[in-house]
């Protein structure tokens, strides 16, 4: 995955055939079973560490081991924002999830996760096009969610992750998408494409919060089988922040 493009979703068939090549690897041999060489993996699986692992420093598309991972802010062009400093989220993976650069996968390849550290445009209509600006409160971000045309939006509710406050705004986009453009939805813009999708029903969940004074959105975006209960968005819940000079 090109982390200078738009955060995509895995082909379920690509995790699959994933999944199969790491089940194959780990089948126990007799004592009398001739040595073999495991083939080379796309998805190298990461060592088990007591610390935080940059998930930065992880080769894209690895397969992550249960262990917490510091991963860094998006930028508007996908790359790391560069206005983050030092500043990581830290977040519990469980076993099984795709990762590496900035951005955690589920293992179905329905979803994924990733945090923001700059946001300035919001997309006046999802499926249409448009952009305007945002201001730079959690509410000013928040508001501007919840306008957009064809996304279907809650309304925004305090939240508070890692003892960190702001609001939380789930959108869903229409079922039908042949009339949008490029056939899917765009829900931030700004140095290059954000959390756009082409799935029918796409779900948006963002954590809108004020970490020490910068706005930090984290987000989840799939399916419609991406409930609220999912793994995913209890990692995202869960997250704590931290300066990596603490580390």
């Amino acid at each position: 995955m090109n982390s200078n493009q738009p955060v995509t979703l895995l082909p379920v068939a690509a995790v699959a055939i994933a999944v199969l090549l790491g089940a194959c690897s780990n089948d126990p041999a007799g004592p009398d079973a001739a040595p073999t060489t495991a083939p080379p993996s796309s998805t190298p699986t990461t060592p088990s560490s007591d610390q935080p692992i940059d998930l930065a420093r992880v080769p894209e598309d690895t397969t992550l081991e249960g262990q917490d991972y510091l991963v860094p802010y998006l930028a508007g062009d996908g790359d790391r924002d560069p206005a983050e400093g030092p500043m990581r989220a830290v977040v519990g993976v469980p076993g099984g999830y795709l990762g590496g650069g900035p951005v955690i996968q589920s293992s179905s390849g329905n979803a994924d996760a990733a945090f923001w550290g700059t946001v300035t445009r919001v997309a006046t209509d999802a499926c249409l096009g448009g952009s305007r600006p945002v201001g730079p409160t959690v509410r000013d971000l928040a508001s501007a969610l919840a306008a957009q045309r064809h996304m279907t939006a809650t309304s925004p509710v305090p939240v508070t992750v890692g003892g960190y406050h702001g609001l939380y705004i789930k959108t869903v986009a229409p079922a039908n998408l042949d009339r949008c453009r490029d056939k899917g939805v765009q829900i931030l813009t700004g140095g290059g494409s954000w959390l756009s999708l082409d799935v029918p029903g796409a779900t948006f969940r963002e954590w809108i919060l004020d970490v020490a004074g910068q706005r930090v959105v984290a987000g989840t975006r799939g399916d419609a089988h991406l409930t609220d209960e999912d793994p995913l968005n209890r990692m995202i819940e869960s997250a704590e922040f931290t300066s990596l000079d603490d580390q």
